[in-house]
């Protein structure tokens, strides 16, 4: 089964040490960590969705064959709306694909490839007893969360 991702970094909020994507950790930042992380456990293609400092977000990952989405709409949106464009642009492109922020850049490859072996609809780590990141769907559920409005009656039937 062939795994993309969508990283959702449009942001719209400055942490107190700068926008998070951009953040240094050891000899790199955390997108570029989660970016490499992802390509060494195969996952192809991986979408970043970008909008606040996209210019300069983009910019910096641009070598590392990548696809970048805006959100202009960055400022006014959920980062659900970040993710249904995601999903829009990659649903024709992989079976499954793996749904994370980049606030997780510590991400394991070995959490990775331990949910890439899973079959079912959904997938997330679990900890503890609470779920994390990254979430990975299968393309059939798609459509349901792009029809999405916000009503548990929507998710009815899955």
């Amino acid at each position: 089964m062939k795994t993309g991702a969508v990283i959702t970094a449009a942001g719209n909020n400055h942490s107190a040490n700068g926008f998070s994507p951009l953040l240094p950790i050891g000899h790199t930042t955390v997108i570029r960590k989660i970016i490499v992380t992802l390509k060494q456990c195969g996952v192809d293609p991986i979408v970043v969705i970008t909008g606040q400092d996209a210019r300069e977000v983009e910019k910096h990952i641009s070598k590392l064959r990548v696809i970048c989405l805006r959100n202009e709409e960055y400022e006014n949106s959920q980062m659900f709306d970040s993710i249904e464009m995601g999903l829009r642009y990659i649903e024709d492109l992989c079976d499954r694909i793996l749904i994370l922020p980049p606030k997780f850049p510590l991400l394991l490859p070995d959490t990775i490839k331990t949910i890439m072996k899973c079959n079912g609809k959904a997938s997330c780590p679990v900890y503890d007893g609470r779920r994390g990141h990254p979430v990975m769907i299968h393309k059939e559920l798609i459509p349901a969360l792009l029809s999405y409005r916000g009503g548990k009656e929507d998710w009815e039937g899955l």
